[in-house]
């Protein structure tokens, strides 16, 4: 089911109709069977979303120019785009028996024509279907990168986007730094209040973490009650204010356990990509920032600048 919503004031698509099949259309779109029947088949070769949406912007040129196209998806953070934005566009919202599956603009430099944008709708019953089940995929995929407990990314993830941001970064020349964050005195939480308190504990942490980075920050369970936040473009000094954000509201944090009150803190090691660095070597820096801080008498940041400082040595948890 295609729903078209009004446009950005320049088309002429007003009204609001649903779209169920094409023999439902006024005016009926004038396609050609055999196009719909090649555009089908050629978008059940894919499940990325990103490729479904080249070969149906490809394949509609025979139809209907078109400059671009835009689709959106707010609840799985998908935002893709081929070809350009125009001064005109045309907006639909795909959904199917319920289920909400994206919002889709067609752009182009001159206005769409009623018969253009039953073509469009015609061509778009072809897209619903391959469109949920990528998006099925999509989750899936996204899922098997997840930790369970908490929703932040596990160690697979964060190996994936490690090596990808290390070679974006190093390609385009732009910053990246690393948290690495550990609970203090964790194991004393669940031995005292029991290890159902200790996963609340965890999925606070997390939702305490995501409420203090960017958009564009990324965080993962690195095991136990260690944590890796990846920061993309944050330099040395951007990193440490992250870093000390995090810190305070953790410790901020007022839980309440079996036993009576939990407070909370946490030791963070920062450290910031260095020309030489692979993943080993900037986790391995990361790790000996947060030993450090951890040796220093914990809820502290240590950045990598700091090192050299004389330490007492660490205590066990």
């Amino acid at each position: 089911m295609v729903s078209p919503l009004h446009s950005n004031g320049r088309a002429e698509l007003r009204d609001e109709k649903i779209v169920t099949s094409i023999g439902d259309l006024a005016p009926r779109p004038d396609l050609r069977p055999e196009l719909l029947l090649r555009l089908s088949g050629k978008l059940q070769t894919t499940l990325e979303l990103q490729q479904l949406l080249e070969i149906f912007f490809d394949e509609i040129q025979q139809a209907i120019l078109v400059d671009g196209i835009t689709f959106h998806h707010a609840n799985n953070g998908l935002h893709i785009s081929q070809g350009k934005q125009s001064q005109h566009s045309v907006h639909y919202r795909l959904q199917t028996q319920g289920d909400y599956m994206g919002d889709l603009n067609f752009h182009r430099s001159t206005r769409f024509r009623e018969h253009e944008l039953a073509n469009i709708e015609g061509l778009l019953t072809t897209l619903v279907y391959p469109v949920r089940n990528a998006l099925r995929y999509h989750s899936a995929l996204a899922a098997a990168f997840r930790d369970p407990l908490t929703g932040a990314g596990n160690r697979a993830a964060l190996d994936r986007t490690l090596v990808r941001e290390i070679e974006l970064s190093k390609r385009h020349q732009h910053a990246l730094s690393l948290l690495m964050i550990d609970l203090d005195w964790f194991k004393q939480i669940n031995d005292k209040h029991g290890h159902s308190c200790g996963d609340k504990v965890l999925q606070q942490t997390v939702e305490c973490i995501s409420s203090c980075i960017r958009q564009t920050d990324m965080s993962f369970r690195y095991g136990g009650e260690e944590f890796i936040i990846v920061l993309s473009g944050a330099s040395a000094s951007g990193a440490l204010r992250i870093a000390e954000r995090i810190r305070i509201s953790i410790e901020a944090l007022r839980l309440q356990g079996s036993q009576g009150d939990i407070q909370l803190s946490a030791s963070l090691g920062c450290v910031t990509l260095h020309g030489d660095d692979d993943k080993d070597s900037l986790l391995h820096r990361a790790d000996e920032a947060l030993y450090a801080a951890k040796s220093g008498g914990r809820n502290r940041v240590i950045c990598e600048t700091d090192l050299h400082s004389e330490l007492p040595p660490a205590k066990a948890d």
